[in-house]
């Protein structure tokens, strides 16, 4: 058992005897403690009582300032369990206090717990999440750091139309039940906007250059004009002006607007293509009900290399049912 550790001149480094001081003792081993403990320090050798106190707090949270934790050792020290239950919830910022972390660090019971939380509660200084407690100054803490999050991320990644949910999620360390809440919150105050599985800033669009608008008519008019013949996507990458990693995230902005449909690896076409695909096929099914690979070649005029691919694309999307090794058009 070391001695106790004080962290600033305002406690003092020797205590006159009967006199008393909060102190943050450091112990060689683990010890089962729990606030409310009383306790005794002794010196082995010689034997002789340096001291004795009670403890206040058994489970010090990391990284809190010296201020913070002092507020809460006096709020223990006078018995006031409501105000060390907010202080610890305060001091969890992003994560927030479980029901059974509380019960772990305090030693309270369930019931004990919420009693004491039941006005903050009411009063709205802590949120409750099923049995997260969370504090309402870090909600709007949150409120004002995930817009400037987004604004950031829109600004190094101006191709990327919004950052993902789970991505901004990570960011700031949230349970999925706060993220849930703030993104609702945000939302409803217009401070953001959801699109599936994007979060973005209001009105915030794709930003093109000059060169980037170019490449991206550039790709499409490629796969357009090729009907199902289509090249290579690399081959097309290469031509471009701008460089790869630019010119991926344009190829990406296009296939989520699905003017490109991605079937296979390396194998894009335009929608304009597949379109007129389900047309030829609807067309074909007026003289049979069933059409294999040779015959899907001969009526598109592609080869193997595109029909199978094609075909199989057209099962994902229930044009077409594979029966043997021929398609029955559905």
């Amino acid at each position: 058992m070391g001695h106790p550790q004080h962290r600033s001149s305002s406690h003092p480094n020797e205590l006159p005897p009967g006199s008393e001081a909060v102190a943050r003792i450091k112990l060689a081993d683990a010890a089962l403690l729990l606030p409310g403990d009383r306790f005794i320090i002794r010196q082995f050798s010689p034997v002789v009582t340096i001291g004795g106190g009670v403890v206040l707090d058994a489970a010090p949270i990391r990284g809190s300032k010296e201020v913070e934790a002092d507020a809460l050792l006096k709020a223990a020290a006078a018995g006031d369990t409501a105000e060390v239950l907010t202080r610890r919830i305060a001091r969890r910022w992003y994560r927030g206090l479980t029901v059974a972390q509380a019960i772990s660090e305090t030693g309270w019971r369930r019931a004990v717990i919420e009693s004491h939380l039941a006005e903050s509660l009411a009063k709205g200084t802590v949120l409750r999440f099923g049995d997260l407690f969370f504090y309402s100054a870090t909600m709007s803490a949150l409120s004002l750091l995930v817009p400037q999050a987004l604004a950031a991320f829109h600004k190094e990644n101006p191709l990327v139309p919004g950052m993902g949910k789970e991505t901004l999620r990570e960011k700031f360390t949230l349970s999925p039940e706060v993220f849930a809440a703030v993104i609702d919150s945000l939302s409803r105050e217009k401070k953001i906007e959801v699109a599936g599985d994007l979060v973005r800033l209001p009105g915030h669009g794709v930003v093109l250059k000059d060169e980037e608008a170019e490449s991206k008519k550039t790709i499409e008019s490629a796969f357009a004009m090729a009907g199902l013949k289509v090249p290579a996507l690399s081959e097309v990458i290469a031509g471009l002006r701008v460089d790869k990693a630019r010119a991926q995230k344009i190829v990406t902005l296009l296939l989520r607007d699905k003017v490109l449909v991605k079937i296979a690896d390396e194998l894009v076409f335009h929608r304009s293509a597949l379109e007129e695909l389900r047309r030829q096929v609807a067309a074909f099914r007026l003289k049979s009900a069933k059409i294999d690979v040779s015959k899907f070649k001969e009526m598109t005029g592609v080869s193997r290399k595109y029909a199978i691919p094609l075909l199989e694309y057209l099962d994902r999307e229930r044009v077409t049912r594979r029966v043997g090794d021929a398609r029955e058009i559905l």
